[in-house]
């Protein structure tokens, strides 16, 4: 159950990373804001890799499983973030590829 735990955690953290330096490197470039954004922005995603590191599995698993929090964690940071309620297909969408992740990453083999 703790890896479980800290492997859930890993990926969250790395989707925080991931989603917060893409927006800031958006804002610098899309909304046109300072270089030091996208300067911080970039050493933010670069920061993500690092952490993808700690994942226990191999490269390939753990990237196709973090695809699916990905997902999700775009909908929770548009939903926090940029006010976008998420409507039914969304959320839909969103429990199938956890269920399709827990599958994947965490079913015995």
């Amino acid at each position: 159950m703790v890896e479980v735990t800290s492997t859930i955690g890993i990926f969250f953290f790395a989707a925080l990373l991931e989603i917060g330096g893409g927006y800031l490197v958006w804002k610098w470039l899309h909304d046109h804001k300072g270089k030091i954004l996208g300067l911080i922005g970039g050493l933010i995603l670069f920061s993500y890799g690092i952490v993808m590191t700690l994942q226990p599995a191999d490269f390939g698993k753990v990237y196709a499983t973090y695809g699916g929090i990905f997902v999700v964690s775009s909908i929770i940071w548009g939903f926090w973030i940029d006010k976008k309620k998420p409507d039914k297909p969304e959320i839909v969408g969103s429990v199938i590829v956890l269920i399709g992740v827990a599958v994947m990453f965490y079913f015995p083999r």
